[in-house]
């Protein structure tokens, strides 16, 4: 058995920490007024703080809302075809005795792009006593008629305009002189697209008529007032009517060519004095026309011979649908 020895002794000593809370009543009142130190401490720096901040708020109302320096007496209105100042005041219900401090800008902004026929808006204060406005109007690229929508075909004060983006409103009066040299697009009611005022139009036919539109727009600027109304017939057709009385017959394609071929049957009508009533203009050759009168109809409309590149091309095409049709 192994001896113990000094070396190996462990020596352990262990304290006792007592610990006592002593309370009594003097103690208490101590510990309560040290509290409400605290505590008022506090209030009277909140109290501070809110005097400041009621200090502040007087000072910005003398300042600005009470200063007769800042009443209103403008509104700037930059020029447009919608409205004018006086249809801002009413439509926004404008106190003109207020100052310009009392107005909220944003909710003003927001009030005018309820207007259908504005785009955009932007109103900012001008010192000492103006509001300036700054909008930007819908450019109409036509009239929308569906008839079964409750949309009848009329170039008048509320009748439905799109703009270039494809969106609908109702055409304000100061719009109607000048849109009335815009065609009518007449579309057939369809419940899965659904033309509203205020909404994007999303109508198939509505994208072939604006093909050819865009393509009148582009190749013969000039003559857009003389076209009347422009719907699509079919699945593969599109209807013109021009407001001479002659109606024309597009593809839903190749309207660059269409278009030539009609402007120069009009031309060669109106040399020899008769009257097309109607002309289809689908196929590149013995374009057939009916005529409107007494006079002799022509025996055929002029067109101009194709080149050789146009033949081979045309060619290729004829032989790549005909290949597509066998498989």
């Amino acid at each position: 058995m192994r001896k113990r020895t000094s070396k190996s002794r462990h020596h352990r000593y262990q304290v006792k920490v007592l610990k006592s809370e002593v309370m009594s009543p003097r103690i208490a009142w101590f510990s309560v007024l040290n509290f409400l130190r605290l505590l008022a401490k506090a209030a009277v720096a909140i109290g501070i703080i809110l005097a400041i901040a009621y200090g502040i708020r007087e000072a910005i109302e003398h300042t600005f809302h009470q200063n007769p320096d800042f009443r209103l007496q403008a509104i700037n209105l930059n020029p447009n075809d919608v409205l004018d100042e006086a249809d801002l005041v009413e439509h926004l219900k404008i106190d003109l005795a207020a100052n310009i401090f009392d107005f909220d800008i944003s909710d003003l902004e927001k009030q005018i792009l309820k207007i259908p026929a504005i785009a955009s808006a932007r109103v900012e204060r001008n010192l000492p006593g103006a509001i300036d406005f700054k909008i930007q109007t819908r450019k109409p690229a036509a009239w929308i008629a569906c008839p079964e929508a409750g949309f009848p075909a009329s170039r008048i004060e509320n009748a439905l305009l799109v703009d270039h983006d494809g969106y609908t409103y109702p055409c304000p009066l100061r719009q109607v002189r000048t849109a009335r040299e815009l065609p009518i697009i007449t579309l057939a009611a369809d419940p899965e697209y659904p033309i509203t005022a205020g909404s994007t139009l999303a109508h198939p036919q509505y994208k072939n008529c604006l093909h050819l539109l865009k393509a009148v727009v582009s190749e013969y600027p000039d003559d857009l007032p003389l076209i009347e109304s422009i719907s699509q017939e079919n699945d593969w057709s599109l209807k013109m009517t021009i407001r001479t009385g002659t109606i024309a017959t597009f593809g839903l394609g190749d309207h660059s060519r269409q278009l030539a071929y009609l402007n120069r049957a009009l031309y060669h009508a109106q040399g020899k004095g008769y009257e097309i009533a109607t002309i289809n203009l689908i196929p590149k050759l013995n374009v057939p026309i009916t005529v409107s009168g007494k006079n002799e109809p022509p025996r055929a409309i002029p067109v101009a011979e194709p080149s050789q590149t146009e033949i081979r091309q045309s060619r290729q095409s004829d032989d790549l649908k005909s290949l597509l049709n066998r498989n």
